[in-house]
C-alpha cells in the first residue's frame, strides 16, 4: 500500500511541469549592476519574458537592477509585472525597493514577448496596451 501511494505521488510530480511546482506567487529577480538605466531595462525586458514563461502561475514578478548615479538619483530600478489574470497585467517601474510601481500599462503576455524581442524599453508598451473597461 504504502509502496502504491509512493508510485502515484512520484507519478503526478511527473505529470507536472517544473514550473509550476517550484515557483512562488512573487518571483524577484535581481539582474545585476549595468552601465545605464537604459541597458538595464532592455536586459529587464527580456528577463521579465523569460520569468513568465517558466513561472506560469505567479502573481507578480519583479525584475530589479542597479546602476551608476548622481548624488541625486537613487541606483535602483526594477520592471514589475502585475498579472490582472491568467494572461495578461500591468508593467510599470519601481523607484524604490517595495514602493510600487508608478505609471503602467496594461498589456497581454505575448506584448512583453514582443517587447523583449524588439530590445524595448517601458515605453514600447504603449502600442501594446489593451483598453480597460469603463474607460
Amino acid at each position: 500500500m504504502k509502496l502504491t501511494l509512493l508510485f502515484l505521488i512520484c507519478l503526478s510530480m511527473i505529470s507536472c511541469a517544473p514550473h509550476r511546482l517550484f515557483c512562488p506567487e512573487r518571483v524577484d529577480v535581481s539582474i545585476g549592476k549595468f552601465d545605464s538605466v537604459d541597458s538595464g531595462a532592455r536586459a529587464a525586458v527580456r528577463r521579465l519574458a523569460e520569468e513568465i514563461h517558466r513561472c506560469l502561475n505567479a502573481k507578480e514578478y519583479s525584475i530589479s537592477w542597479t546602476f551608476p548615479t548622481g548624488p541625486a538619483e537613487r541606483p535602483y530600478r526594477a520592471l514589475i509585472y502585475s498579472r490582472k489574470d491568467d494572461t495578461s497585467g500591468f508593467v510599470g517601474y519601481e523607484y524604490d525597493p517595495e514602493s510600487g510601481p508608478g505609471d503602467s500599462y496594461l498589456v497581454d503576455d505575448s506584448a512583453v514577448d514582443r517587447v523583449a524581442s524588439e530590445g524595448g524599453v517601458l515605453s514600447d508598451f504603449a502600442k501594446y496596451q489593451k483598453m480597460q473597461k469603463g474607460h
